[in-house]
């Protein structure tokens, strides 16, 4: 059964609402080193420390990425609206669910599609496994390879000329 106009006016007011929300977030305004105080590149602070700050800075960008994400599904929603693709699904070409709908205004599929492209991609973990790989990634050349930084050199030299 199609969204009737006042269905389609409620979605699209949500929509809005949803919108409004994830743009008017703001992004943190300091940067690492402004957040922990450091003068001189992670010298003065204990590592642990600057890893605690790190996680959350991390943790943060993530909620960003996601909140980035959901704003771009948010005005394709609407965009769909705009050409009359809105509500159906993508996949199968059937009509989506009102509650779905409801419950997730910017849904492109039905939930048969939605799970088995989730089954497709492992479950869901695509995205987690990348996050992942990215986090090792990062950790593995900005954080705990620190040794090599200009600083540790400098300081592993005058400690062993003592």
């Amino acid at each position: 059964m199609p969204l009737t106009n006042e269905q389609k006016e409620r979605l699209y007011h949500r929509l809005m609402d949803l919108k409004k929300r994830l743009s008017d977030r703001e992004a943190p305004d300091q940067t690492m080193t402004e957040e922990t105080g450091e003068l001189s590149n992670g010298v003065d602070n204990h590592l642990a420390d600057h890893a605690g700050v790190y996680f959350e800075r991390m943790r943060e960008q993530t909620f960003e990425q996601t909140d980035r994400n959901v704003l771009q599904e948010v005005e394709d929603a609407l965009e769909r609206m705009e050409d009359g693709t809105y509500g159906i699904c993508e996949k199968t070409g059937r009509e989506i669910p009102y509650e779905r709908l409801e419950a997730v205004p910017y849904a492109r599929y039905v939930i048969e599609a939605r799970r088995e492209a989730e089954k497709r991609n492992e479950s869901g973990a695509g995205d987690d496994r990348e996050f992942s790989r990215q986090m090792r990634d990062l950790t593995n050349k900005e954080t705990m390879d620190q040794k090599h930084s200009y600083i540790y050199k400098r300081l592993d030299q005058e400690q062993d000329s003592t």
